[in-house]
């Protein structure tokens, strides 16, 4: 179950796993995990390898001490700030919600991470059955240093257990007594009854466990598939138990990464609440086989590559050869849509020659280039396509074919062109890569246009050593829209990501948050409910980006990281699928009103609608900045739309000039 560059590597990680892995006592290492904050930011236990301690302390918002405890935290938190002691909450109470525990947060005014540990697995693996109960963990080699209350009264007077422990730690001293009870008094926390373990020792794999598993995961781990391995049968199973809970409590398995709690999503693989428990106490229990048959027995290789069914046209990519190491360059291919007559694409699926090698393909198409035009058209044949011309879908693992909704569908012309921009990245080996895509038609014209816009900033700049540094852009909607898909999109700093509507009244409204972002794993987030955006809306897309040492998948820390195709740069690039509300005929994207609101989108920093020099920065603002003044045509001292659209027309105009000169000096 693990993915991307990680998958290559997956008994060693076994191995290695099975090697650490213990029960949460003194002296033993704690297992890593993921867990959601009470304002949905995803936290990595294993991340915060800078700290000196870790304190994580039992929480509930329904107890009379509250208050008590965060100060007691907050004085100890002060008190070994130079030392970076890191302070979790951990909220292993089902009855709490996220909106409990901001409000608790808010009246008790603290800054600390209340990790919501819905199901209580995380309390569990680390046996805090306590509330007020306090784990202190050594990053070096995650250890537990000291399990108990943070103070208790002794026959001397008060006794600070936690700060001498902590005391002692960072002088490197031995501490006196690891582990002490929890008063008699203390509310229980995650404290399993003798009914609740029989339970789980009794769950079935055959008619649970099983199920589960070919549901959520054996479309990836099966014979032929993208997994490192296949799930079988229970002996397979069995064996990579481990590092199956692992992956779930770290939350990269199943790779579905975005907030349960913020809207609902097709094909949505990821494991609930109750599914997590399930599987996790199975585990626990021993993985045990019991009575049935094993349904996993059954699964083998696909009938057909082509999970929709046969389609009406297939297309080969040309095939390409990639070398064993080394950097590739983005390869961009065009290929004539041989389909005899103008038609409605209603699916697509791409299917990778080499899936070890393909990155991601986006298949866009539009008018053939001409060879010998001098200079050729933005957007066709080269990295703009994209972005300025109509959009098929994008292949990256995990989204492989594309449904588009059943009103709506794409108009493909005869004798067009389609476009292929495709990121190999090597495998180690020589091999050859040759793509095909099948795409699937309509028997009828839809009612509505399908249309795929890309919210993006060519313009970003990450600092060396930032862990939390954020980037935006927006695209605003000129008239009332239909969104039906969401598509986030960085490489290897990328943290978390997410879309909000800004309404015309200036209310916000996130749509989609993915806080823990793995490049590994990308894919349209298909909305259960088509979400209705009135005219004069933006769609607001944020990423945020980490670029400190702490992030194991950073290429480099100590650089500036710019814009750039290679993974190893970044991407401010978020993907919509929309229609318009109302129906429109299948006349041909206006390109001047989509850069338009690119360019404003990515430069707007405020995201007030107009453009001013401050806002002007970049190669791309500094080209715009001496041109502003003289389209500012109601002197307002920037930008606004119509007047960057008016500007946009002049530079088309002045490049087609250059095109008919070149031609001509070509023709003589």
């Amino acid at each position: 179950m693990l993915s991307g560059k990680n998958r290559h590597f997956a008994p060693l990680l076994y191995l290695l796993f099975l090697c650490n892995l213990g029960a949460a006592n003194a002296a033993e290492r704690i297992g890593n995990f993921v867990l959601l904050d009470q304002y949905g930011k995803a936290h990595e236990l294993h991340y915060n390898t800078d700290a000196k301690a870790i304190i994580l302390l039992g929480h509930s918002t329904r107890t009379d001490n509250s208050s008590e405890l965060v100060a007691a935290l907050s004085q100890i938190k002060g008190e070994f700030a130079a030392a970076n002691v890191k302070v979790f909450l951990l909220n292993a109470d089902p009855k709490d919600s996220r909106k409990t525990v901001v409000r608790q947060t808010e009246t008790l005014d603290h800054d600390f991470p209340v990790l919501m540990d819905e199901g209580q697995l995380v309390a569990e693996s680390l046996a805090i059955s306590h509330v007020g109960e306090v784990l202190v963990i050594n990053p070096k080699n995650w250890q537990v240093l000291y399990r108990g209350p943070i103070a208790g009264n002794t026959k001397e007077g008060k006794d600070d257990y936690l700060r001498d422990a902590i005391a002692k730690h960072l002088n490197e001293q031995a501490i006196q007594l690891a582990e002490r009870p929890m008063p008699a008094n203390t509310p229980a926390l995650a404290q399993l009854s003798a009914k609740q373990i029989q339970t789980r020792e009794n769950i079935s794999y055959s008619e649970t466990i099983a199920p589960l598993l070919m549901e959520k995961c054996v479309d990836c781990h099966r014979p032929e598939g993208i997994g490192p391995w296949a799930m079988t049968s229970h002996t397979m199973i069995k064996g990579f138990a481990p590092m199956i809970k692992e992956v779930v409590l770290t939350r990269r398995m199943p790779p579905w990464h975005a907030d349960p709690q913020i809207n609902h999503f097709k094909e949505d693989i990821g494991l609930s609440v109750a599914e997590k428990q399930t599987l996790i106490h199975w585990i626990d229990a021993g993985a045990p086989r019991g009575s049935g048959d094993d349904p996993l027995t059954q699964v083998g290789v696909p009938e057909s590559q082509w999970v929709l069914g046969k389609p009406d046209l297939v297309l080969e990519l040309p095939a390409y050869d990639i070398p064993a190491t080394g950097v590739i360059d983005y390869q961009f291919f065009e290929v004539s849509n041989t389909y005899p007559e103008d038609a409605w694409v209603k699916a697509v699926q791409i299917i990778p020659g080499d899936r070890q090698t393909l990155h991601h393909a986006i298949a866009t198409f539009g008018e053939p280039v001409d060879p010998s035009t001098p200079v050729r058209p933005v957007g066709q044949g080269g990295e703009g396509n994209s972005i300025l011309q109509e959009q098929l879908m994008t292949f990256v693992p995990g989204n492989e074919h594309y449904i588009y909704p059943e009103e709506t569908g794409l108009l493909l012309p005869t004798g067009s062109s389609l476009f292929f921009q495709m990121h190999y990245t090597t495998s180690g080996k020589a091999t050859t890569d040759k793509s095909k895509i099948g795409i699937y038609f309509r028997d009828d014209a839809p009612e509505h246009m399908l249309r795929h816009y890309v919210i993006a900033n060519t313009e970003i700049s990450i600092p060396p050593q930032e862990g939390a540094h954020q980037e935006a852009a927006y695209v605003q909607f000129h008239e009332p829209v239909i969104i039906y898909s969401l598509f986030p999109h960085a490489h290897y700093r990328g943290r978390s990501s997410e879309f909000a509507v800004r309404y015309p009244d200036g209310r916000e409204e996130t749509v989609l948050s993915v806080p823990n972002y793995d490049f590994n794993w990308q894919r349209y987030f298909r909305l259960e409910e088509p979400l209705e955006v009135p005219a004069g809306s933006k769609l607001i897309h944020r990423t945020t980006y980490d670029n400190s040492p702490l992030k194991d998948s950073n290429p480099d820390p100590t650089q500036t990281v710019p814009w750039g195709l290679q993974s190893w740069d970044e991407m401010l690039y978020g993907g919509v699928s929309y229609r318009f509300k109302e129906p429109k005929d299948a006349a041909e994207m206006d390109v001047l009103q989509f850069r338009t609101d690119i360019m404003m989108g990515m430069l707007d920093r405020n995201m007030d609608g107009k453009l001013v020099a401050e806002e002007m920065t970049g190669d791309t603002g500094e080209q715009l900045v001496k041109m502003a003044v003289w389209f500012d045509s109601n002197k307002s001292g920037g930008l606004e739309h119509e007047e960057l659209k008016n500007l946009f027309v002049t530079l088309r105009e002045e490049a087609r000039k250059r095109r008919a000169q070149q031609s001509e000096q070509a023709s003589n």
